[in-house]
């Protein structure tokens, strides 16, 4: 395993003072406007990830990890599958909102990680995506993708209130 690849187990800590720019999209998409049919959350989800970059398809992310490791598809993967990333199936792909990468180091943003890294996997899909979009309550009612880059620390905390709680 070189050591490119092996930076990428885990996604580094580098911290990211900016919102990264969006790659190049495929402009053959559309914007989708219900990810899951008649889930009331999904339009106040997409309005929030809008605010803060949008969201790029999983053929997007692997565009931006080409440049780090020869197994870009692969990477990604196991960064869904281990809850490293905020990801939600929708029709046949994975859509992660864009706040979450630090594109010139091809990472998942320090504030992120150690968020994702609180909640433990104790949500997936739709739920993690929801989680960081909506207000919270332990958050004053502010969202923790609006509160991230301010107060980790509360954000954390958060997360860490969360994963007791769904864990029992």
């Amino acid at each position: 395993m070189s050591a490119i690849v092996h930076d990428f187990v885990r996604p580094s800590l580098q911290l990211v003072s900016a919102l990264p720019p969006r790659p190049q999209p495929d402009t053959r998409r559309t914007r989708p406007l219900l990810w899951i049919d008649g889930d009331p959350r999904m339009q106040d989800v997409l309005t929030a990830y809008d605010r803060v970059g949008g969201l790029w398809s999983g053929d997007d992310v692997t565009r931006l990890l080409r440049d780090r490791t020869s197994q870009p598809i692969s990477l990604l993967a196991r960064w869904i599958v281990d809850s490293l990333v905020i990801s939600v199936a929708w029709r046949g792909d994975y859509l992660l909102p864009a706040f979450q990468f630090d594109v010139a180091n091809a990472t998942v943003r320090r504030p992120v990680f150690t968020v994702l890294e609180a909640l433990g996997g104790a949500m997936k899909d739709l739920d993690l995506a929801a989680w960081f979009a909506l207000p919270h309550a332990d958050l004053g009612d502010v969202a923790p993708l609006d509160l991230i880059d301010r107060d980790t620390p509360a954000v954390v905390g958060a997360a860490l209130a969360e994963n007791r709680a769904t864990r029992g």
